[in-house]
């Protein structure tokens, strides 16, 4: 791992720990945008627009730009480059799915950086039905466990997320789902 990856690891791990003061956000709508994908999509609420990141979930990439990012999206979800952008069109279209209907937005607007001409805020989501869309997509096949973390204001904790993570993760491995499916190798 070189020094600068690492860094920016490091720097999203302490994001989560910064201990700023959380914002619920009630009632927001998926709003279409070029730059939505699954893991950031932009979103409103109370008459404002914003643009959100998952914590804790990095979902294959959806635009050819991000070489470097999609060949080492490809080696760990163990399928070829290719497929990472079907796959990340796959994540973007579930995430809006489960975002047709209002759903909650918890954040505490830590920068989420991203290159976009909008600031981009880290955030846990529920969808209309109370899940979490960050263990919907790794439950699916959609996501790895990657990123800035935190300590849901409602609770899991950052070490009880991970253990739910990490359980979706191995089962959508084992029922073969999203990019661990025999048809995206």
């Amino acid at each position: 791992m070189n020094i600068l990856k690492l860094a920016t690891l490091l720097v999203a791990f302490c994001a989560g720990t910064a201990g700023a003061e959380w914002v619920k956000l009630e009632k927001v709508s998926h709003r279409p945008n070029p730059s939505n994908d699954g893991d950031s999509f932009h979103a409103s609420a109370n008459g404002k627009d914003y643009y959100f990141r998952l914590y804790f979930v990095d979902c294959p990439e959806t635009q050819t730009r991000l070489e470097d990012r999609i060949l080492e999206q490809a080696q760990v979800f163990g399928i070829a480059p290719k497929n990472v952008l079907k796959m990340g069109k796959e994540a973007e279209k579930f995430t809006k799915d489960r975002l047709k209907k209002p759903f909650t937005v918890w954040t505490e607007w830590m920068d989420a950086q991203g290159d976009s001409g909008m600031q981009r805020y880290f955030a846990f989501v529920t969808d209309s039905e109370g899940n979490d869309l960050g263990q919907n997509l790794v439950g699916n096949g959609l996501a790895r466990v990657y990123g800035a973390q935190a300590d849901h204001p409602e609770g899991p904790n950052r070490m009880a997320q991970w253990s739910i993570l990490d359980q979706n993760l191995k089962r959508a491995k084992a029922q073969k789902l999203g990019c661990y499916s025999d048809k995206v190798k």
